[in-house]
């Protein structure tokens, strides 16, 4: 027996209104509406973040966008913690995904990097006092070099407040080492050897070189959202950087996350917290 249009069309739109549904609700799933204020942590690498998996309390493991999202606290603050990968899209998708379903009112990345300047050297840390994109450049269509348009700025600031709690917890979790403040470059290269260094400076100045800091700057610019990079240094000017990075990367990346669980404990939310 043939249906007739009419309800044919009635089965159709009711199947598109559940599908809708269904999306809706995969998607409140995964809302920030009840989500408390937290502390977003990422870093690219596994061995990044392992130190900070290992002394929180889990609540739940969420994956969105084939990354795991890590729920709980951390000496006593809502964090929500994450491997991204590394690069900065990567760190791009975190960010926003942080601050827009888990609710990330600060978002914090700890990790590696290379330096950029002799004075600076491997197991230094850097807090960044500004990001920049030095491989972003539209200057043919009459921007900065680093400007990225729907920004207008080509140096993105780290929150004060991050900043010095960051620095705190150095000084308690990391005595003996150097620790410098300034500013951070990101793109997406490793870069290798005096040449590409050299490059980099002379357009952005610039301490130490990474793959995700400026993208994550980027995404807290654009939803006023606070931010600090964390960065120990892993290779050297004057080293062989994928060599010095092999050795070096795990204690280094062990390293910038102790600083971070100090550095929380610092940390009040501006009183903002519930």
């Amino acid at each position: 027996m043939k249906m007739n249009a009419a309800i044919v069309s009635i089965i159709a739109l009711a199947a598109i209104v559940a599908a809708a549904m269904g999306a809706y609700a995969a998607f409140s799933d995964h809302s920030s509406d009840a989500e408390p204020d937290r502390y977003a942590i990422l870093g690219a690498y596994e061995e990044e973040i392992e130190y900070l998996k290992e002394r929180m309390d889990l609540e739940r493991t969420v994956t969105i966008s084939s990354i795991d999202y890590h729920v709980g606290t951390l000496c006593g603050k809502h964090v929500v913690i994450a491997k991204c990968g590394e690069g900065k899209v990567n760190a791009a998708m975190f960010a926003q995904t942080a601050i827009s379903v888990f609710n990330a009112k600060a978002i914090i990345n700890t990790g590696v990097a290379g330096t950029l300047s002799e004075e600076v050297g491997i197991g230094n840390i850097v807090i960044s006092t500004d990001v920049v994109q030095h491989d972003y450049d539209m200057s043919p269509l009459g921007y900065r070099p680093g400007e990225v348009p729907n920004v207008g700025e080509v140096y993105l600031e780290a929150d004060p407040e991050l900043r010095e709690a960051a620095a705190k917890g150095i000084a308690k979790s990391s005595v003996g080492y150097k620790v410098f403040q300034g500013r951070i470059c990101t793109g997406d290269q490793f870069v290798v050897g005096k040449e590409m260094m050299e490059s980099i400076t002379s357009r952005f100045g610039g301490l130490c070189c990474e793959m995700e800091g400026g993208s994550i700057a980027q995404v807290c610019y654009l939803s006023d959202v606070p931010f600090v990079i964390i960065r120990a240094i892993s290779d050297d000017v004057d080293g062989d950087g994928p060599a010095d990075f092999d050795r070096f990367m795990h204690e280094m990346a062990v390293l910038s996350a102790r600083t971070v669980v100090e550095m929380l404990k610092e940390l009040r939310f501006r009183e903002k917290i519930t």
